[in-house]
């Protein structure tokens, strides 16, 4: 039988994608009173029998050693693996010392790549499937409301377009009519399908109007856009996603998404991506989520970064829903500050600017060569 004796501490996905790599018959989970629902959350992923242990002291050398070589006893004819990736170094330690001399066990490690290590042969597998969605569960969140990169059309590109050129004729009145919005607009905005904003009040001519798509219509957006000179220039566009794009910087999470979709380690892109609290309330939200096939690369788009605060935001979101061996990517268009970057790099955040030099790379390269670059290194905090 192989029995697969797991350590279990603040992190549960090399927990689970240990079990998944083994594939073991039975699963012995050691634990604390803290790591409780860790083990709940993970038996809830996992099909395979349990033997059901109490929870372990955490410090006492003694009844770590006794628990150790009680299993180490009872499994003596059983081909075992023990996964030391997760739960506590006294553990790892008192287990590894008992297990390690076994000539039927393997002392395993789950690395943040999810590559298993055999501390016996020396070998590592990674030939193994990554769930994303199980892998939220196992922090305590669901992934239920986002779109794919893929729900959006060639209409949609074409809108980018519009939407960036008028964008860069007037950004100052752009931004008022689209991205900083009062609450009364938002509200309009969010339960309304049809309405119009103007900058009248400022003494300017400029105005946005919207349909949003239906069952039966789908999306339209004008941009009116009029200078104190009496230039002026107009937009209008046609597409499913519309005015998903038009307001709030959507259409820039978009191009950033078609940025990472050239990167040949973008399994699958997802956008607006809503973690609930309850019903209609958002506990968070995450402007791009990528599978990468072997972890997540959680993405921020921001034009230009106004509060640092919101790099600590991005940084606690990363660390909460993807765990220790995920990504955080914070994308700007504008250049960043020297302060920003400097954050983002104490956070063990990537950054990019799209208005940066890239050393003669086009964009879309330059973005893939630093996730190529950094993708794999293993996060110290």
């Amino acid at each position: 039988m192989k029995i697969h004796i797991t350590l279990v501490g603040g992190q549960p996905a090399p927990v689970y994608h240990g079990i998944v790599a083994t594939q073991p018959d039975k699963v012995v989970f050691i634990y604390s009173k803290n790591s409780d629902d860790a083990v709940k959350k993970i038996k809830a992923e996992i099909k395979i029998d349990v033997d059901e242990q109490k929870p372990l002291d955490t410090t006492n050398p003694t009844e770590i050693l006794n628990r150790a070589n009680a299993l180490a006893t009872k499994y003596k004819d059983d081909d075992i693996t023990l996964n030391i990736s997760s739960g506590l170094k006294s553990w790892s330690h008192l287990f590894g010392r008992v297990f390690d001399n076994m000539p039927n066990a393997s002392v395993v490690y789950m690395d943040q790549n999810n590559v298993l290590w055999n501390y016996r042969t020396m070998e590592s597998k990674s030939d193994f499937d990554f769930d994303m969605d199980v892998l939220f569960r196992l922090y305590g969140n669901r992934l239920e409301n986002y779109k794919r990169l893929e729900d959006y059309t060639e209409r949609d590109l074409k809108a980018l377009e519009k939407i960036k050129r008028i964008r860069m004729f007037y950004v100052a009145d752009f931004n008022l009519l689209t991205a900083v919005l009062n609450e009364k607009q938002k509200n309009l905005l969010k339960n309304q399908n049809c309405g119009k904003f103007d900058l009248m009040a400022n003494g300017s001519q400029s105005y946005v109007e919207w349909e949003k798509t239906t069952k039966d219509s789908i999306g339209f957006v004008r941009i009116f856009l009029a200078k104190k000179n009496g230039k002026s220039q107009e937009v209008t566009f046609e597409s499913k996603n519309a005015v998903d794009l038009a307001f709030n910087s959507g259409w820039f999470e978009y191009e950033v998404a078609t940025l990472l979709s050239k990167w040949s380690k973008a399994k699958s892109i997802y956008l607006n991506c809503h973690f609930p609290f309850k019903p209609n309330i958002d506990k968070n939200e995450v402007d791009i989520i990528v599978n990468t096939g072997s972890k997540i690369l959680f993405v921020e788009c921001k034009t230009q970064i106004t509060h640092t605060t919101d790099i600590d935001k991005f940084r606690s979101v990363v660390k909460g829903y993807g765990g220790t061996g995920s990504k955080g990517l914070f994308v700007t268009d504008a250049k960043m500050t020297d302060v920003a970057r400097e954050k983002c790099k104490e956070h063990g955040l990537l950054s990019f600017s799209l208005q940066d030099e890239h050393l003669g790379m086009s964009t879309d390269k330059a973005l893939a060569f630093l996730l190529d670059s950094e993708l794999f290194n293993i996060n110290t905090k």
